[in-house]
């Protein structure tokens, strides 16, 4: 009986553990505000607006746009598409204008959390981090050489469409 007890336990844990390496989280249309650096100019950004699909075998980057003080809207329309395997890795599998190659390990999901460091070149990376907190998800995105100033960062607060 008690090992019976023990193998229910067990399988709640994994399940839970399989269904917590799930995209699902980030699927949908998110819109919201938040910060936009590029050089020395900060920009506060009204409106932003991004696409996601996301479950148990992948993550897709639909499109995004922003408006930011002093800066035309921004559009973009790349897409980008990952596998997830079933201990949250990410693998780049193809898009449209991007150097990095497809099979490259990218980043992980964990929890209601997709981090991504993606290549730009041989010195710079965009560092992805994505979390969702309550009904919130919070975007960091920054892109550069470690260590040096961004060439350009973004911090935005969405909500679910």
């Amino acid at each position: 009986m008690m090992f019976r007890a023990l193998l229910v336990v067990l399988a709640q844990t994994l399940v839970f553990s399989a269904a917590a390496e799930s995209a699902k989280f980030i699927d949908g249309a998110w819109f919201g505000k938040g910060v936009f650096q590029i050089g020395n100019q900060v920009s506060l950004c009204k409106d932003i607006t991004m696409k996601f699909s996301g479950d148990e075998k992948s993550f897709v980057v639909r499109e995004a746009s922003m408006t930011c003080d002093g800066m035309d809207t921004q559009n973009f329309t790349e897409v980008d598409t990952f596998s997830l395997d079933a201990n949250g890795e990410l693998t780049f599998q193809k898009g449209v204008a991007t150097q990095i190659a497809a099979g490259a390990r990218v980043g992980r999901v964990k929890d209601h959390r997709l981090t991504m460091l993606n290549p730009i070149d041989g010195a710079k990376v965009d560092d992805i981090d994505m979390r969702l907190s309550g009904d919130t998800l919070i975007y960091s995105q920054i892109a550069g050489v470690a260590g040096a100033q961004p060439d350009y960062a973004l911090l935005a607060f969405l909500k679910k469409k």
